[in-house]
């Protein structure tokens, strides 16, 4: 199993985590009456490669430490990410935020 976790803004966490769990934090973002409501993904390797989200849409990605901001264009293209990060197809991700 990989080393990684889910955690909410509100201070929900989870340890090895699959796709059904991600699918379930879009939805509680989604529905949750908090404008700052988030949550984020971290996927250990040699570093701790995130992926957080805001009900908004907006991501803050970061992997080897480097963090960059983007504006996903709906629900769906989050899911991608959150496959691929889970995947550690980091490469495809950095390639898809340029």
């Amino acid at each position: 199993m990989k080393d990684n976790y889910i955690q909410y803004a509100e201070g929900y966490n989870k340890n090895n985590i699959n796709f059904s769990d991600i699918e379930k934090a879009i939805i509680d973002v989604q529905e949750a009456d908090d404008e700052h409501c988030a949550f984020w993904v971290a996927v250990m390797t040699e570093d701790e490669n995130v992926i957080e989200t805001t009900k908004y849409l907006d991501l803050t990605i970061v992997f080897e430490e480097n963090e960059t901001n983007y504006k996903a264009k709906d629900w769906n293209e989050v899911k991608e990410f959150y496959q691929l990060l889970l995947e550690e197809k980091f490469d495809i991700i950095k390639e898809k935020i340029k």
